[in-house]
C-alpha cells in the first residue's frame, strides 16, 4: 500500500486524476515494484475543480458523489477508490460490489451509514437528498474490519471513505499516517523480494529437474 500511495501522490502532484483506480490496474513486478496502469480515463485537473464527465471510475470503486452525477471533482475521487482497494486487499472481497449505480449507492449507505448534512455537507441540497433512504447507522465498517486492522489501520481506511470530499485524506497525508509506523513496518521491495523470488525459481528448477529424471 505504501508504494501505491506513493504512486498516486506522484500523479496528484503532477495534476493528474487517474479516474479508474482498481486492483486490475495495479501491477506488481517480480522484484516487488508496484506500478499504476491504464491511463485511458486520466485527465489533467485544475483548482478550483472544473467540470468533467461524472460517470467515470469502475462501479465498485466509484465515489458516491460520482454516483450522484457530480461533474465538478478533483483528487478526492481517486482517494475513495484507494479506500475500496485497501479494504479489498485486507478482506480479499470487494467492499461495495454493486450490480447497478443504485445498488452501489445503497451498499455504500448500508456500509457507512446513510449520509446527513453533518457527514456530507450540502447533502440535503442534492437531488438525491429529496429521496428518503432507509436510515442505516454508522459504524458497520468498523465492526466488519475491527478484527483485521489495527486502530490506526481502521482510522486510515475510514479517512479514505468519508462522504465529505474536502475531509477525505490526501495521498500526502496517507503516506505519513501512523499506520505505516506499526510493526512490521513497510519495507523496500529490494530488501526482501528478490531473495524470495530467487528461492522460488531455484525450488521450481529443482522440482522440474527431478521430474525429468523419471
Amino acid at each position: 500500500m505504501l508504494q501505491f500511495f506513493g504512486a498516486v501522490q506522484h500523479l496528484h502532484k503532477n495534476w493528474i486524476l487517474h479516474r479508474d483506480l482498481k486492483p486490475s490496474n495495479i501491477l506488481l513486478s517480480y522484484e516487488g515494484v508496484l506500478k499504476v496502469a491504464d491511463f485511458g480515463l486520466a485527465r489533467k485537473y485544475e483548482l478550483p475543480p472544473r467540470q468533467y464527465t461524472p460517470g467515470m471510475v469502475t462501479l465498485w470503486y466509484r465515489a458516491p458523489e460520482l454516483l450522484l452525477f457530480a461533474n465538478e471533482y478533483s483528487t478526492y475521487i481517486d482517494m475513495w477508490s484507494i479506500g475500496c482497494i485497501f479494504a479489498e486487499l485486507i478482506t480479499l472481497q470487494p467492499l461495495f460490489p454493486g450490480s447497478s449505480e443504485c445498488d452501489q449507492l445503497f451498499r455504500i449507505f448500508e456500509g457507512l451509514g446513510t449520509p446527513t448534512d453533518t457527514t456530507w455537507p450540502g447533502y440535503s441540497e442534492l437531488s438525491v437528498g429529496k429521496i428518503t433512504f432507509k436510515n442505516h447507522p454508522t459504524g458497520r465498517l468498523r465492526e466488519t474490519m475491527s478484527n483485521l486492522l489495527s486502530e490506526d489501520g481502521l482510522s486510515l481506511l475510514q479517512d479514505f471513505l468519508l462522504y465529505d470530499q474536502a475531509a477525505r485524506v490526501t495521498a500526502d497525508a496517507a503516506l505519513n499516517h501512523p499506520y505505516f509506523e506499526e510493526e512490521p513496518v513497510a519495507m523496500e521491495p529490494a530488501m526482501f523480494l528478490p531473495s524470495l523470488w530467487s528461492e522460488y525459481v531455484e525450488q521450481n528448477s529443482s522440482s522440474n529437474m527431478g521430474e525429468s529424471e523419471h
